[in-house]
C-alpha cells in the first residue's frame, strides 16, 4: 500500500500543477475587474428636480453617481409625472353627466386617458400598444382615449422608453441603464418596447436591468431576446438576492455577460450600516454596481442631503484599489483541456486516498470509481450537475480527511506537523472544487452555484462522530449501538437530547448566507473587518482550529477527550472548505480570510494547550 500511496501522491501533485493555471486565471480575472458604478432610479430623482434641477444633478455627480436607470413609461408613470390624466370608467361617466355630454357604446370597464402635454407621444403609443381596444372621443374640442379592459393592468402595460428623457440624462454626463419590464405587465404589442431597447443602444447605454418576477419574454422568448440584446452589445445586471423567472436563461443567452448588482434601500438602514454594506458588497462578493434607493421620508432638501452624504462616504471609504466608473462584466473564464485532465485524474486519486485512510479499501474503490464517472460526465457529456455532485462529494470528504490524523507524534513538532497536514489536505480539496465549478456563471452567481452548503456543515460532523465513537465508548460501534438500543430512556436522556438537538439546529441555521448572529458578534465582526481588511470566520479561529490544535496535543494521552475534541475541531475544516464554495467571493478574499483563521486559530490553540496543562497540573497537586 505504501508504494500505491506514493504513486497516488505523485499523481495528485502533477494534477495540481495542471490545474494551477486555471486557478491563477480566475484570480487574474477577478483582480483585473475592479471598477464599480453607482446607479439611482430616475423616478426617484425626478421628484427632486422640481426645485433646482441643475443644482440637484451637480450634487449627485459630485457625490459619485455615475448612472441613472430609466424604466419604460406606463400610464401609471405618466400620470405620476403629470403628463396624463387617468379616469376610471365610473369617473368618466360622472364627468360626462357634469358636462352634459353623451357617448354611445361605452365599455363597462376600462380606462380613459387625457394627455396634458406633448412631452411623451401618448396618442401614438396607445394606438401601437392597445390597437383596436383604443377609441378616440372628442368632447369640447379635447381628445380623450378610451381603452377597454382591466384598468389596473392597462395602467402597468409598458408603452415605450422616453427618448427625450434618456437624451437629457446623457447630456448631464451620466450613463443610462434601461430597466426591462416585467413579462406579467406586457401584452402582445409590447414587443415594440423590447425592440426599442436594441435601437437605443449607444456608448452611454450598455447594461440592462430586469424588473419584476418574470423577465421580459418569459417563458418562450427569453433566449431570443437575450441573443438579440447580446448582439446589440448589452450586458445584464443581475441583482443580488433576486431571482426572477427566466433570469438564468436570459443570462446564459447573453453568454453570461453579467454584472452583479446590490440594491441598497437607504430608508431601511442606518447611514454607517449602509456604507459598510455597500463596501462589503464590492469588496467581498464581486458586486460591481450599487443601486441606491434614496431617502424619501423627510423634506426634499433633507432627503437629498442625507442621500448625497451616504454616497460620498461609500466612495470615500471604498478600498483604494477599486475605481468608480463604468462597470464591466468579468472577462471570459474557461477551463483548459489540460486542467480538465488534471482535475479528473487528481480528484479520483485524492478521493481514493481519503476514503482509504478513513474506512475500507472497498469503499475507496467505490468512491474513486464514482468520482471518475462524475468527472467524465461533467467534462465530456457537459452535464453540469455531475460537476456539482462531485464538488459536493469532495467538500464533504475533505474536512473529514483533514481533521482525522493518521498519527500524531508527541510534542510541539508533532502537533504542528499534524496541523500542517490538515492545512495541505484542505487546500488540495479546495483546489479541486474551485477548478470543477469554473466559469463566469459561478463568478457572477448565475443560477444556483454550489449546491449542498448545509450538508457540508452537517455530514462531516456526523462522519467524524462515527469514526471516533469507538475511541470514546471504548468498544466497537455495533455492540455499543445494540446496548444503547436496549438501554431504558430516562427524563435526563430526553432533556440532554433536546439540548443537543437545539444546539445542532442553531449551528445549522446560523450557517451560510441566511445565518443569524447576535448583536455582540456583529459588532465584533465589524471591528475585525476594520483591523484586518476582511474578517476571519469566528467558528474557525475561535472554535474549530483552536480546539483541533488542543485535540492534537492531548489525543495520545487521553484518547477519549482527544476524540471528542476532534469532532469539534472538524467545524474549522468544514467551514474553511465552505468558504471557497461561495464561488462569487473573490479567491484572494477567501484566501486571506482563511490564512487569518488558520494563524489566529493556532495561536488560540496554543493558549488552550497551556491552559489545559495548567489545569492538569493543578488537579495533580490537589490529589
Amino acid at each position: 500500500m505504501k508504494h500505491v500511496k506514493k504513486w497516488l501522491l505523485m499523481i495528485i501533485a502533477i494534477s495540481l500543477v495542471l490545474i494551477a493555471p486555471a486557478v491563477g486565471k480566475r484570480h487574474e480575472v477577478e483582480w483585473n475587474n475592479r471598477t464599480y458604478e453607482i446607479i439611482m432610479p430616475y423616478d426617484e430623482i425626478e421628484a427632486w428636480l422640481q426645485q433646482d434641477s441643475e443644482h440637484v444633478w451637480k450634487k449627485l455627480k459630485e457625490a459619485g453617481l455615475t448612472t441613472v436607470s430609466i424604466e419604460a413609461e406606463t400610464l401609471e408613470s405618466l400620470e405620476k409625472s403629470g403628463h396624463v390624466l387617468l379616469l376610471k370608467m365610473d369617473e368618466w361617466k360622472h364627468t360626462l353627466v357634469l358636462l352634459n355630454e353623451r357617448v354611445d357604446q361605452m365599455p363597462s370597464r376600462g380606462l380613459v386617458v387625457y394627455p396634458l402635454n406633448d412631452a411623451f407621444p401618448v396618442a401614438s403609443s396607445l394606438r401601437e400598444t392597445f390597437g383596436d381596444d383604443v377609441r378616440e372621443v372628442e368632447i369640447n374640442q379635447k381628445t380623450y382615449y378610451v381603452i377597454e379592459g382591466n384598468a389596473k393592468k392597462i395602467e402597468r402595460v409598458p408603452l415605450g422608453y422616453d427618448e427625450a428623457k434618456v437624451a437629457h440624462v446623457i447630456e448631464r454626463g451620466f450613463m443610462v441603464v434601461l430597466r426591462i419590464p416585467d413579462a406579467r405587465d406586457m401584452n402582445e404589442a409590447s414587443v415594440r418596447v423590447l425592440q426599442q431597447v436594441e435601437t437605443l443602444k449607444n456608448e452611454h447605454m450598455s447594461k440592462l436591468l430586469p424588473t419584476g418576477e418574470q423577465v421580459a419574454g418569459y417563458p418562450a422568448d427569453v433566449e431570443k431576446w437575450g441573443e438579440r440584446w447580446k448582439r446589440a452589445g448589452y450586458a445584464l445586471l443581475s441583482t443580488e438576492f433576486y431571482e426572477a423567472k427566466g433570469l438564468t436563461a436570459l443570462a446564459k443567452a447573453m453568454d453570461v455577460h453579467v454584472v452583479r448588482l446590490h440594491s441598497l434601500n437607504l430608508e431601511q438602514r442606518k447611514p454607517n450600516e449602509a456604507v459598510d454594506v455597500a463596501i462589503r458588497a464590492i469588496k467581498e462578493r464581486n458586486i460591481r454596481a450599487l443601486f441606491i434607493r434614496p431617502y424619501t421620508s423627510e423634506e426634499t432638501a433633507q432627503n437629498i442631503e442625507k442621500t448625497v452624504s451616504v454616497m460620498k462616504q461609500i466612495v470615500q471609504h471604498m478600498p483604494s484599489h477599486y475605481t468608480l466608473g463604468k462597470s464591466e462584466p468579468f472577462a471570459p473564464v474557461e477551463r483548459s483541456s489540460m486542467a480538465t485532465i488534471g482535475l479528473i485524474v487528481g480528484t479520483t486519486a485524492f478521493l481514493f486516498l481519503a476514503i482509504r485512510s478513513l474506512v475500507s479499501p472497498l469503499w475507496a474503490f467505490v468512491a474513486a470509481g464514482g468520482a471518475f464517472a462524475l468527472s467524465v460526465a461533467g467534462a465530456f457529456l457537459a452535464i453540469d450537475l455531475a460537476w456539482k455532485a462531485l464538488a459536493l462529494l469532495v467538500a464533504i470528504v475533505t474536512p473529514v480527511y483533514a481533521a482525522k490524523p493518521s498519527s500524531v507524534q508527541e510534542g510541539w513538532r508533532g502537533t504542528m506537523t499534524a496541523y500542517s497536514r490538515a492545512i495541505i489536505i484542505s487546500f488540495v480539496g479546495i483546489s479541486w472544487i474551485v477548478t470543477m465549478l469554473y466559469g463566469n456563471e459561478y463568478i457572477a452567481y448565475v443560477g444556483e452555484g454550489f449546491r449542498g452548503v448545509k450538508l457540508v456543515y452537517v455530514v462531516p460532523i456526523v462522519a467524524m462522530v462515527a469514526l471516533v465513537l469507538p475511541s470514546i465508548v471504548q468498544e466497537p460501534i455495533l455492540p455499543f449501538m445494540k446496548r444503547l438500543w436496549k438501554h431504558p430512556i430516562t427524563v435526563g436522556h430526553v432533556v440532554l437530547s433536546l439540548i443537543i438537538f437545539a444546539l445542532l439546529a442553531y449551528y445549522v441555521l446560523r450557517s451560510g448566507n441566511t445565518g443569524t448572529a447576535s448583536a455582540f458578534e456583529l459588532a465584533a465582526r465589524q471591528k475585525l473587518e476594520e483591523w484586518l481588511y476582511v474578517r476571519p470566520r469566528t467558528k474557525e479561529f475561535l472554535l474549530g482550529f483552536p480546539v483541533y490544535v488542543l485535540a492534537l496535543a492531548v489525543i495520545n494521552r487521553q484518547k477519549q477527550l482527544g476524540a471528542v475534541l476532534l469532532v469539534v475541531g472538524t467545524i474549522g475544516w468544514l467551514s474553511m472548505i465552505n468558504t471557497f464554495t461561495h464561488l462569487h467571493i473573490p479567491l484572494f478574499i477567501s484566501f486571506i480570510r482563511t490564512i487569518y483563521s488558520l494563524g489566529l486559530g493556532f495561536v488560540f490553540g496554543v493558549v488552550l494547550i497551556y491552559a489545559y496543562r495548567s489545569v492538569w497540573k493543578w488537579k495533580k497537586v490537589i490529589r
